[in-house]
């Protein structure tokens, strides 16, 4: 009888332990993505088409723009096309 409970109950433990680690670190991914500053960059004309303005955040509602008002991208390589938003306006 103990060995048979034992059988049934710890791989569902096992299971339910997993899926729990597993939700939490997705969790913790997504959290830490929303919340990361990003420099906000602005298209120019020159050799490098991007000049850098200020942090910007990935999550909000309004644009991020420079004092001038433009619009303030991301630039994960050699271009800025990504708009950035923020959380004030």
């Amino acid at each position: 009888m103990k060995t048979n409970f034992l059988k049934f109950v710890l791989p569902m433990a096992v299971v339910a332990l997993g899926l729990t680690s597993a939700m939490s670190t997705s969790a913790m991914d997504k959290s830490s993505e929303e919340l990361a500053p990003i420099m906000g960059w602005k298209h120019v004309s020159g050799p490098d088409p991007c000049e850098r303005v200020q942090i910007c955040s990935n999550s909000g509602n309004f644009d991020c723009t420079a004092p001038d008002g433009e619009q303030l991208y991301a630039k994960p390589f050699s271009t800025c096309l990504t708009p950035l938003k923020r959380n004030v306006q």
